[in-house]
């Protein structure tokens, strides 16, 4: 391994805490601003592209459970050649785009549109100085989750993390505001410990092929997973609703390849069933859960996370141990996670669609 191959991306994952950290403390000082805006909305839309599309996966199933209000989740670029499909003439539409640069053409392009049919845009960026920072109705400049790699890692938590925590404050629900504020320091407590299990994970030669599981707002974060193994490592790695695995994916399953299971408590015991099944079918299997039962106990590998907190509030914990993995198994295989192959930063497109640029 090279001094300083995948220096950026193992620091930018080890420094989630003091993201998180600064990210609450963003949006409690505009928690006023930002849940009026909320609460005018009759409707939610969350786009992004790449990472920022996984963030809309992860973070709409929770708006709408805590607001009450239609909550989807839509890629930058369909609103752009679809708008009809996704704006709607007669309610008034809040769109929550995400992008780590604030750059990102198809996002920017997403922006401008929802703007012209006369919808509020909130855009949530990491960069003040960006397009959808300055041409948003109202912005949350994530600064602290600012990236040297090209791979995401803890912007994409803190993006997540500010979903939740924007579904909250919109609720007014003071209890769930105060368990997230345990997070950074729940993250930090355990970063090691999600560091080694992810390594000692990676450390497996057999596994040469990869699926991520995950049901409600999870399924976002299986999507994130998925993405960081095909980014960073270069093998295949898939993603996909839970229960939806047994509907054809699992003809792949065998002894290299590796099925992890984000658990939720409603779906647990599901997901434990699931398990025994990927067991059974000669996978090795991994199980992230808060405070598993027994059903998880024959999987290969377990994050059992046993926080006094309730689904959609202290998921993205499982994230940093994914993170890891995908990281630690890409230095193996002798790729550099900070540089990962065709990508960079963000997506310019130019007229025409030329692709100049790739990454979120």
């Amino acid at each position: 391994m090279s001094a300083g191959r995948g220096a950026h991306t193992l620091h930018e994952i080890r420094s989630q805490a003091e993201a998180w950290d600064g990210t609450l403390a963003r949006i409690d000082r505009d928690a006023a601003e930002l849940g009026a805006l909320l609460a005018c909305a009759e409707e939610i839309i969350v786009a992004g592209c790449g990472s920022g599309f996984n963030v809309a996966y992860a973070v709409a199933p929770v708006l709408q459970r805590a607001t009450g209000k239609s909550c989807r989740a839509a890629h930058a670029s369909d609103l752009v050649i679809h708008p009809d499909s996704f704006l709607s003439r007669s309610h008034e539409t809040l769109v929550m785009v995400y992008s780590r640069s604030g750059a990102t053409t198809e996002s920017v392009m997403a922006m401008d549109t929802a703007q012209a049919a006369g919808h509020k845009v909130l855009a949530v960026v990491c960069y003040a100085a960006s397009p959808m920072a300055t041409d948003a109705d109202a912005v949350l400049v994530l600064a602290e989750a600012v990236e040297q790699s090209v791979t995401t890692t803890r912007s994409f938590t803190a993006m997540v993390l500010a979903g939740h925590y924007l579904a909250a404050v919109a609720a007014r629900d003071e209890v769930a505001r105060r368990a997230m504020r345990e997070l950074p320091a729940l993250v930090a407590a355990r970063m090691a410990d999600f560091e080694a299990l992810g390594k000692q994970i990676s450390e497996d030669p057999a596994i040469a092929k990869y699926a991520f599981l995950g049901s409600g707002a999870r399924y976002g974060l299986a999507r994130e997973a998925q993405l960081k193994v095909k980014e960073m490592v270069l093998l295949p790695a898939d993603s996909y609703v839970s229960l939806d695995y047994r509907h054809g994916p699992m003809s792949n399953v065998d002894e290299g390849m590796l099925v992890t299971v984000l658990g939720s408590q409603a779906g647990q015991g599901y997901d434990a069933d699931l398990i025994r099944d990927m067991k059974g079918l000669g996978g090795q299997v991994f199980a992230l859960f808060n405070r598993s039962r027994a059903g998880a106990a024959c999987a290969d590998y377990r994050l059992d996370l046993d926080v006094a907190l309730g689904d959609d509030q202290g998921d993205v914990l499982y994230m940093p141990a994914l993170q890891f993995l995908a990281t630690y198994k890409s230095l193996a295989v002798g790729c550099d996670p900070d540089h990962p192959r065709h990508l960079s930063h963000h997506v310019e497109l130019t007229e025409g669609d030329g692709l100049q640029s790739r990454g979120e």
